[in-house]
């Protein structure tokens, strides 16, 4: 699964994600029952919450309404810290040249 899916999770419904392993499971919305083969204890995720997801995992909605879920691709985070690196270097390049990249001017604290 080389793909990001979002999908929504009925209240009370159980879910395997046998070949999710090494991918990074996201909660929108609801709470989480979360366990995992071999695991050493089971995870509780709600709204906010992210976890890399590891063998045999399976979900199960513990809440009053659906969860909003997505699984990112097992690459999808380091893909994003590239193009953060990416974006820090283009701003230290603007910066050697003399652009300014931060705070307005009026808000730089202007210690003499």
């Amino acid at each position: 699964m080389d793909t990001t899916t979002t999908f929504d999770l009925a209240p009370g419904t159980a879910l395997g994600l046998s070949d999710a392993a090494g991918r990074e499971l996201v909660v929108f919305s609801g709470r989480l029952w979360l366990t995992c083969d071999g695991g050493a204890q089971d995870v509780f995720l709600t709204a906010g919450d992210r976890l890399r997801l590891g063998p045999g995992a399976v979900i199960e909605c513990d809440s009053p309404g659906a969860a909003r879920l997505q699984l990112m691709p097992a690459h999808g985070r380091a893909w994003w810290a590239a193009v953060s690196a990416w974006r820090a270097f283009a701003r230290l390049a603007l910066r050697l040249q003399g652009v300014h990249t931060g705070l307005p001017p009026r808000l730089v604290d202007r210690r003499g």
